[in-house]
């Protein structure tokens, strides 16, 4: 069974979510944490819920993404474990 096929495709995904955590640590590091309620600070009040739906949006898929690549890196595994129990047991016949 050839796994290199299977293991790049997870390194492609492994990589994507790397890619996507840093670039939700630039999103956040833009954020304002200050809580702003007075009318003076709305557009402040804007840029906050812009940047807060981007956030959850990007938390959506980095959690998507992170159940992926761990499935399927246990069933890489799995499949790895399998054909080397198949090659080392004794074959009948």
């Amino acid at each position: 069974m050839n796994l290199i096929l299977h293991l790049a495709i997870w390194a492609g995904l492994a990589t994507v979510l790397v890619f996507l955590a840093l670039y939700r640590r630039r999103i956040y590091m833009k954020s304002d944490e200050v809580l702003h309620v007075l009318d003076a600070e709305a557009p402040m009040v804007s840029n906050q819920e812009v940047v807060g739906r981007r956030l959850e949006k990007i938390d959506l898929w980095g959690k998507v993404l992170t159940i992926l690549v761990v499935l399927y890196g246990v069933g890489i595994a799995g499949m790895y474990l399998y054909s080397m129990f198949t090659d080392t047991s004794v074959k009948m016949g």
